[in-house]
């Protein structure tokens, strides 16, 4: 039979509750203490503000990812952009160094 679900501040120090006994077998060698949640391969519990932390960081990492992502994106959209310009600019010079060249020759037909 699954233990009672205690209330807000009822545990008092040195009690710990099983969460496996309350949640699941999922929950299995996890427990809550007072000074916080105990997680089996860990040392010591985690209080409620690392908890918090923990969490904070993990949305702080994927917005940051995400940002990355975002911006790797853009990068390879500049450096083709770049490429193309470079590519315009080498066919404009092409064009008109065949036509200087052209119209010296057509100066010196017509002199």
């Amino acid at each position: 039979m699954p233990a009672a679900k205690p209330r807000p501040g009822s545990l008092r120090q040195g009690q710990v509750l099983d969460l496996a006994e309350l949640l699941g077998s999922e929950w299995e060698g996890f427990s809550l203490a007072a000074d916080g949640l105990q997680h089996p391969a860990w040392r010591r519990p985690f209080s409620c503000g690392e908890l918090k932390a923990m969490f904070w960081r993990c949305q702080q990492v994927d917005i940051l990812e995400h940002n990355l992502s975002r911006i790797e994106l853009d990068a390879e959209r500049a450096t083709a952009d770049k490429d193309a310009a470079e590519e315009r600019a080498d066919w404009y010079r092409r064009q008109l160094i065949l036509e200087s060249r052209f119209g010296a020759m057509l100066d010196r037909l017509t002199a």
